[in-house]
């Protein structure tokens, strides 16, 4: 999703960006979006007693999947990569991200080769593709769980459509089973590629929450009570396993629900901040800490597609959105700390797919072969 920085001119371009872009995706235009309502579809996700609980088809998928790591404080740390993922994403998109993931490789316990792809479990959204998933899990080692919802299309989601905003009750659902069930959990949309591992970086920071954000010059090892004021992007967040942190996750499924139930559109990504904060505001950051990742290091393509220079910017000031001229590669000295780049405000899956693979080939090219400088970590059995 585009997410907007902080000038009327940079708003103004993203939203253009949106309406141009709607109008352009004609997969998304051939697939008729679903009839059922906000309200129907959020109450879904619910039962009497509140959000429903996690299956045994995902706890047992959790417990095969999660990754004993030491982080740099000397904790032991349990960790699992989470995603959704809709019949449409099953063409391409997940081939190519869980391909890349399976090349963040690393040494696993008693000297064993392991990788990200191995980590990651999928909620498979809509009815009818847990076939596909599976096929993808034969070939990379990742883990499906049905998460099917019969309301949800099979095609491309409507950007602003009532299948694009029942994606927010399906991500906090399966944040909040991750954690619920005492795992560290990095949640991933599948629009992105890595090209070092992040772990080793997310472990060496104390924050109970670390998300991913706009284009702007701030420190990200300080545990925080508030976010820096500008837009996040939760395509890209990590949580440690706090009863807070978890309480917090469980009130932004809430403001969701109740936010569909009121008539009107509840879109996870500009609630998410409000929700989280509403919390730690209350308990304070000894409870209840966050903090957002350097913008540089961690960058999307509603940046730009080279994504944010933040070299000789002052301390909270937004950073430079460098270009890229057609033909030629991003500055390498900006490439070289990239540990990931992600793709939304780019297109329809499938045209994700193809930048996805253009960037890494461009940092093939230009820096080398992928997790070729990633940091050790240590893996424990």
């Amino acid at each position: 999703m585009c997410l907007l920085h902080d000038t009327f001119e940079m708003r103004l371009s993203c939203f253009m960006f949106l309406v141009v872009a709607a109008a352009l995706w004609p997969s998304a235009r051939g697939n008729a979006p679903t009839n059922v309502s906000l309200p129907d579809l959020a109450n879904s996700y619910w039962s009497d007693s509140g959000l429903k609980m996690p299956s045994k088809e995902l706890v047992d998928a959790v417990n095969r999947a999660k990754l004993p790591l030491l982080d740099a404080f000397g904790h032991r740390r349990e960790i699992v990569l989470m995603s959704i993922g809709s019949e449409f994403a099953f063409q391409r998109l997940f081939d190519v991200f869980l391909a890349n993931l399976q090349n963040i490789s690393f040494t696993g316990a008693n000297g064993i080769q392991d990788n990200l792809a191995r980590h990651i479990v999928v909620n498979v959204m809509t009815p009818g593709s847990a076939e596909k998933c599976a096929g993808l899990a034969a070939k990379y080692g990742c883990y499906c769980v049905s998460f099917a919802n019969d309301a949800f299309t099979l095609g491309n989601f409507h950007v602003f459509s009532n299948d694009f905003y029942g994606i927010g009750f399906t991500k906090t659902a399966t944040i909040l089973d991750g954690l619920t069930l005492g795992v560290d959990v990095l949640f991933l949309d599948a629009d992105q590629v890595f090209f070092r591992n992040p772990l080793p970086y997310l472990l060496a920071r104390e924050a109970d929450i670390l998300v991913s954000g706009d284009c702007h010059n701030h420190g990200d090892a300080t545990p925080m009570e508030k976010l820096p004021p500008i837009n996040n992007n939760i395509g890209f967040v990590y949580f440690r396993p706090t009863a807070m942190a978890t309480r917090a996750i469980y009130n932004w499924a809430m403001w969701l629900r109740n936010i569909a139930q009121r008539g009107e559109k509840p879109w996870d990504q500009t609630t998410f901040a409000g929700a989280i904060e509403w919390v730690s505001g209350e308990v304070s950051v000894r409870h209840l800490s966050m903090a957002m990742l350097h913008s540089d290091l961690f960058p999307y393509y509603c940046m730009g597609p080279c994504g944010c220079d933040l070299r000789g910017v002052p301390y909270f000031h937004n950073g430079r959105l460098p270009q890229r001229i057609p033909g030629t590669d991003c500055d390498p000295d900006l490439m070289r700390e990239w540990y990931n780049y992600h793709m939304p405000c780019a297109g329809d899956m499938n045209m994700k797919s193809d930048l996805m693979e253009e960037y890494v080939r461009m940092y093939l090219r230009v820096i080398g072969p992928i997790n070729s400088r990633s940091v050790p970590m240590t893996v424990l059995s």
